[in-house]
């Protein structure tokens, strides 16, 4: 199994008497499950439904959450949560500074659970122990498991990762493998790979990450109308890049001289000049684009292919 440690974007309590009530005004998942110990996975729409934000979102209780980011700034996502507070009882501190992540992925979790008395989280919910808070996370499929450490709790993270080195049940790797497992399983990056400029709808995230029974939020007008229709116009999928990564991303890309999409993100492999990255591109053009690839010019060979 597979392990990477990292950093946090973001990790936000929130709390007070309407924090449930005026969380679940803001963000496009269902906060309101019955039990202990609950974490959901959603966004923070704008009334257009375009994608402002994302995070999981664990609940302590029903006064206390914390709104736990892998890439959206602390900054940024107080800034949008504070946004339509009016008259309700609900504050944002930031306590993401002394927070980690460990990531595991690619392996058998009962092998650890057995070794190490840790227990996998059920859906959409978390596990406390004393080296941190254990959820499903959003980074490969099959999901991943995310391991949040506070200052406390850091100590008895590193002893237990540094323990399943030594004994070979873990196997520390950076970042880059765990971008290409992430873009192996198609799944986006926020604000990165998919923000302000496109729909969940766009990147897959309208399973898991929006709840089209639960009350009014920010966007849910929009997000009703698109599930009505059915498919949206774009489309956010992996591909192979046989070249190096261009100078800027987003990069245009081009089905014989017609604009086809964006490269959104590259990540290289280790032995090759070449690369795997996001792509965002014509839902209409995908046969086309499957049997020949695109260029990064018009009318070029091309160096980027989908599957």
């Amino acid at each position: 199994m597979f392990a990477h440690h990292h950093h946090p974007a973001a990790v936000i309590l929130a709390s007070g008497e309407d924090s449930l009530t005026y969380l679940q005004s803001q963000w496009s998942s269902q906060l309101d499950r019955q039990g202990e110990n609950q974490a959901s996975y959603g966004l923070r729409l704008n009334r257009k439904g375009r994608i402002l934000a994302d995070g999981f979102i664990l609940r302590k209780d029903d006064e206390n959450f914390l709104v736990v980011s892998y890439d959206c700034p602390s900054s940024t996502l107080i800034e949008l949560l504070e946004e339509n507070v009016v008259a309700d009882d609900v504050e944002f501190e930031d306590r993401t500074e002394k927070c980690e992540i460990i990531s595991l992925w690619g392996g058998n979790y009962e092998a650890i659970r057995s070794q190490y008395a840790f227990t996998p989280p059920r859906e959409n919910a978390f596990v406390a122990t004393e080296f941190g808070l254990i959820f499903w996370g959003r980074k490969t499929k099959p999901p991943n498991i995310d391991i949040l450490a506070d200052e406390e709790q850091v100590e008895a993270l590193g002893k237990f990762v540094e323990s399943a080195t030594r004994a070979d049940a873990l196997a520390m790797v950076d970042s880059n493998s765990l971008a290409l497992a992430r873009v192996a399983s198609g799944m986006p990056a926020i604000p990165v790979e998919m923000g302000p400029t496109e729909l969940p709808q766009e990147c897959g995230l309208e399973d898991g990450a929006i709840d089209f029974d639960k009350g009014c939020y920010l966007g849910q007008e929009v997000m009703a109308r698109i599930h009505a229709m059915g498919q949206v116009q774009r489309v956010l999928l992996p591909a192979t890049i046989e070249k190096e990564s261009p100078e800027r991303l987003p990069a245009e890309l081009f089905l014989g001289e017609k604009k086809a999409g964006e490269l959104k993100s590259y990540f290289s492999h280790e032995s090759e000049i070449s690369g795997s990255g996001m792509v965002l591109v014509r839902r209409n053009l995908l046969p086309e684009i499957r049997a020949s690839g695109l260029s990064f010019l018009p009318s070029n060979e091309p160096q980027l292919f989908i599957k």
